[in-house]
């Protein structure tokens, strides 16, 4: 049962993927556009993980996680802002 939930919203966000790239793609555009994707996840993770580091010497700690990752590499700034202020005021 789980893997049919887990197979189902990968073929979900594939063809999310897919609609979003539009009707001429090619294999190449969909593998730069998945790096570009996995360089900013990346550069989340690095960036959280300082902000962790640095925060934690003054007792605020902030969770290094793919919830705040992913939200950080869609939203940019905004993410960040937005995930700092739900982990401090929550």
């Amino acid at each position: 049962m789980p893997l049919m939930i887990i197979g189902s919203v990968v073929c979900f966000v594939l063809l999310l993927f897919l609609y979003i790239v539009g009707r001429n793609f090619t294999l190449g555009s969909v593998i730069e556009k998945l790096s570009i994707f996995w360089f900013r996840l990346a550069c989340a993770f690095l960036f959280l993980f300082i902000i962790h580091l640095i925060i934690g010497y003054k007792g605020i700690s902030i969770p290094v996680n793919m919830f705040l990752a992913v939200l950080i590499a869609a939203f940019g700034v905004p993410g960040i802002v937005g995930g700092i202020v739900l982990l401090l005021f929550l």
